[in-house]
């Protein structure tokens, strides 16, 4: 498939990840950049609530069930925002005016064109995948939803593999299966497809919506910001290929916007348009799709947002009334205690970090958030120079200050996630994302945006007035043309600059993932070839096994046909478990046998025990010695790639 064929299905990702939000949005009487902006995370929970009120009524997951949860949405907007009496818009003034189109459009593309570049170059083909482990759940859940039309959060775990659903946060998965069967995709295409469009769309838009909540949205801050959209290693670069976390990778392009929106709701950025109601329904309307990403995130929104409750009661305390002081410092409290109770109690169980217990290194990882070079990467040049001037600028005229506690926040929680001489700390601070701090590092371009782009524009700024006095020393007028030459160049340079070193390893290693070979990780093009025939030598009702590790699984969301093990190691079922375990032994034991009746298993798929970790090996017992005298015949084969049928229970 190439990039051509594919223009339809981009077509069909815009309109779903940014129609029905757009709807929601102008009926709030959203504008401009606030309403792109926001349009592409309210459509995501457009697509989770319907994802759920489908599973709950039995309604297939298609497009007719986002639309008339869309529609049902907006009247009841309308139906709000006239009782509330348009009490959620307040007059703006000049330094809130929203940007024209035009401007809006601009700095979008800044961001926006080279994003896409980079990830067209780190995919390659439409139909190539994340050689990465999380790639085979991600894959086969795709392919689960589509044959059952059902994307609810609360069955997708195990899929389908027990009799009750398990949850597990579908709201990447009910996108892209979205994206899948309106478009007729293939499942790798539809994951490139709509990643892209995600991260080009909400990833972009929210940027500018963030730094412009303090800077105003005037051309040059949100050029600067649309350059430093691009110009951190650890987001969206290293989410398209660690892991591969996608679902991680969505809520994090979704927190730029709801930062602003805190922003706007704490009044500590430039005067706003929108009202405390206004913003409070902005961000309940955002918090859905981004808690049934990844609600890990929600819970980065928390922190992050720390400084900023911290600094808005320190300016009512400040200047308000005795009144304003008092619930201020209520208001602190109170969030203070209910941020402490959830990070206590909203976090997975212990083991679940237990393999990152003897990774990280905490003095590393502090010289790390000082230059943006998170794991083990290269300065982050451009990014690094915007946050010392920023910093000093900051300090120096002492506002928004605020800022920095952000940043500090994030690299607190990513220092002593690499802590691992302090286990209980570090689970402490860090146990919500497992104590990875690979996922943590994505939130330091979020953290980091605002103080770098205040560098930024502080730095265009005094270029600007240097120009203008050298004119007066010359007694010269500029040229009406200059101004938007010396734009578009300095513009053209940063963008250039931007990537080097940090980001460009990240690209470079993101590449590689994404890249069928003799040896990659999950699927080997052997592998792959002997997965597509498939369908001419195993029955559509049959059930396959193979080592997950492998990449045997995937067979699933390539063909369609079955497997025993769809993801994870283990069977949770007792026959699966014994399959796995002993399948190589059914000629001497019959309790074998019954189970591969009982599970319907017929074929094994052998891709040897390289594991998709690299360095590693995976061997299930059962399929250790698949061998005719064991009770299997060779079928199929490529390279070292093999099918067999098992002949041993006939």
């Amino acid at each position: 498939m190439s990039w051509v064929e594919t223009i339809p299905a981009f077509v069909t990702a815009v309109v779903l990840v940014f129609g029905p939000g757009l709807l929601w949005g102008s009926v709030l009487g959203l504008r401009r950049l606030a309403l792109v902006a926001v349009a592409g995370p309210f459509s995501i929970t457009a697509m989770v609530v319907a994802a759920e009120l489908g599973g709950l009524t039995g309604l297939p997951w298609a497009w007719p069930t986002l639309l008339l949860v869309t529609v049902i949405v907006a009247v009841a907007l309308w139906w709000l925002r006239r009782l509330m009496r348009n009490r959620l818009h307040r007059q703006h003034t000049a330094a809130s005016a929203p940007a024209p189109w035009p401007t809006v459009a601009i700095t979008w593309a800044v961001s926006a064109v080279p994003l896409a570049g980079y990830m067209f170059w780190i995919i390659g083909s439409p139909d190539n995948i994340a050689q990465s482990h999380d790639n085979i759940f991600h894959l086969n859940a795709l392919r689960y939803i589509a044959d059952t039309s059902n994307a609810s959060s609360l069955t997708l775990g195990y899929l389908g593999t027990t009799d009750q659903g398990v949850f597990y946060p579908a709201g990447w998965h009910a996108v892209v299966s979205l994206v899948m069967t309106t478009a007729s995709l293939p499942v790798a295409a539809a994951i490139n497809v709509t990643n892209i469009v995600l991260i080009t769309g909400i990833w972009s838009t929210g940027c500018l919506f963030l730094v412009s909540r303090i800077t105003g949205e005037r051309m040059m801050p949100l050029l600067v910001a649309a350059v430093l959209s691009t110009a951190f290693s650890s987001f969206p670069y290293l989410l398209l290929e660690f892991g591969v976390v996608y679902p991680f990778m969505l809520s994090i392009a979704i927190l730029p916007t709801a930062l602003g929106l805190v922003i706007q709701l704490l009044r500590i950025g430039l005067p706003g348009t929108i009202s405390t109601e206004g913003n409070i329904l902005l961000l309940v309307g955002l918090v859905p799709g981004m808690a049934l990403a990844h609600p890990a995130t929600v819970m980065g929104l928390l922190a992050l947002a720390t400084p900023m409750v911290l600094a808005a009661a320190h300016r009512v305390s400040r200047s308000g009334t005795s009144r304003d002081k008092t619930k201020a410092g209520l208001g602190t409290v109170a969030y203070l205690v209910v941020l402490g109770v959830l990070w206590a109690l909203l976090r997975p169980a212990r083991s679940s970090s237990e393999n990152w217990d003897n990774m990280g290194n905490a003095l590393l990882a502090l010289w790390e958030v000082l230059v943006h070079a998170p794991l083990y990467r290269p300065i982050g040049i451009l990014a690094t120079v915007l946050t010392i001037v920023g910093a000093a600028v900051v300090l120096n005229v002492r506002k928004h200050r605020w800022v920095l506690g952000i940043y500090l926040v994030a690299a607190v929680i990513f220092v002593v996630g690499n802590w691992k001489e302090a286990p209980l700390i570090r689970w402490l601070v860090a146990g919500i994302w497992y104590n990875d701090f690979f996922r943590i590092s994505a939130m330091l371009p979020v953290a980091g945006i605002l103080i770098a782009s205040l560098g930024g524009v502080a730095l265009a700024g005094t270029a600007r007035s240097f120009f203008r006095a050298w004119l007066a020393r010359k007694e010269k007028k500029q040229p009406v043309w200059f101004r938007p030459a010396a734009t578009a160049v300095l513009t053209i340079v940063a963008l250039a600059v931007a990537p080097l070193f940090a980001a460009q390893r990240s690209i470079q290693e993101a590449a590689f993932k994404y890249r069928f070979t003799d040896d990659s990780y999950l699927l080997t093009e052997d592998e792959l070839a002997l997965i597509k025939r498939l369908p001419e030598q195993v029955p559509a009702d049959a059930v396959v096994v193979g080592n997950p590790m492998t990449g045997a699984s995937l067979s699933y969301s390539y063909t369609g046909i079955q497997t025993l093990l769809p993801s994870g190691t283990t069977s949770p079922a007792v026959n699966g478990k014994l399959i796995l375990q002993k399948l190589d032994e059914m000629t001497t034991d019959p309790a074998v046998c019954e189970a591969v009746r009982q599970t319907g298993v017929e074929f094994v798929l052998d891709f040897g025990t390289s594991s998709v970790h690299p360095g590693e090996t995976s061997m299930l017992p059962g399929l250790r010695d698949l061998g005719a005298e064991n009770g299997f015949e060779l079928v199929d084969s490529e390279g070292d790639a093999a099918l067999y049928r098992i002949t041993g229970c006939s």
